[in-house]
């Protein structure tokens, strides 16, 4: 028995717009113009099946137009969904091993905030002013450098990081690893942060000249009177210089206590 044609889909609207629509359920002739046939509609606003366009002429044996099937894909100026990452830490001080994270995380996401907070567990060395100011300019000096990659907001936050993140719409969270110790506690902190927030961890591997470096060691070395010259491999010289003014300085707690030092 002979198959039954498909049957043809023909507008409600006057004809007279342009002459009649040819529209027909598997795209095999184009509307002549009345700009109001599903061909039309679909070519302004195509649906994706299966990451193809049904507006274009791969989809000439498609299925029926169907608003259910109509899965809209986020945009931005570069025609994907943008994904932006916050990299947070106290950054009391910041460091090269931070700042290598940082180059890292640009050839990943297309955009990247530095959020500095405040760890409770710390007393912190730095203000938030200075941190910002530390990090805004050695951030301007990694864009002039690599310009070419994701562009490098420096910002700062209190409360809780996860709030920060839902904040700013951040599609993640950076964190950088530098040992099978940090792999073990950021782990939990992760699991912790998708179970409250929903939002992931990326752990970024550090480069393996700075395995070792942590601010708390930098605090260490400059309050028992260690040379701060030595550190050129692990702090960028503006910290170096902030943290030679606030060791000469005796009404400084980092000053006081490398006189004390010192004196025994």
């Amino acid at each position: 028995m002979k198959a039954a044609p498909r049957p043809r889909v023909v507008p409600s609207h006057s004809s007279r717009l342009r002459g009649p629509c040819d529209y027909t359920y598997n795209f095999r002739s184009r509307c002549r113009g009345c700009n109001r046939c599903a061909w039309h509609l679909a070519a302004r606003d195509p649906p994706v099946w299966g990451g193809r366009s049904a507006a274009g002429p791969a989809n000439t044996r498609g299925s029926p137009l169907r608003s259910s099937t109509i899965d809209r894909v986020p945009t931005s100026p570069h025609g994907s969904k943008r994904h932006l990452a916050i990299y947070t830490g106290s950054f009391d001080p910041i460091t090269l091993g931070h700042l290598d994270v940082l180059a890292r995380s640009r050839r990943l996401f297309d955009e990247v905030i530095v959020a500095i907070g405040r760890n409770p567990n710390k007393t912190a060395l730095f203000s938030f002013e200075e941190r910002m100011e530390f990090s805004q300019s050695l951030v301007d000096q990694l864009l002039v450098d690599e310009p070419d990659a994701a562009p490098v907001q420096v910002s700062h936050y209190s409360g809780l990081t996860v709030d920060y993140a839902q904040q700013v719409g951040a599609a993640a969270i950076i964190r950088g690893i530098r040992n099978l110790t940090d792999l073990a506690t950021e782990c939990q902190l992760a699991i912790t942060n998708r179970q409250v927030a929903g939002i992931e961890t990326v752990f970024i591997v550090t480069g393996e000249a700075f395995a070792y470096t942590s601010s708390s060691l930098i605090q260490q070395i400059a309050a028992l009177g260690g040379s701060l010259d030595k550190l050129n491999t692990l702090v960028p010289p503006v910290v170096i210089e902030a943290l030679r003014r606030k060791r000469d300085d005796p009404n400084n707690p980092l000053g006081r206590l490398a006189h004390d030092q010192l004196a025994e």
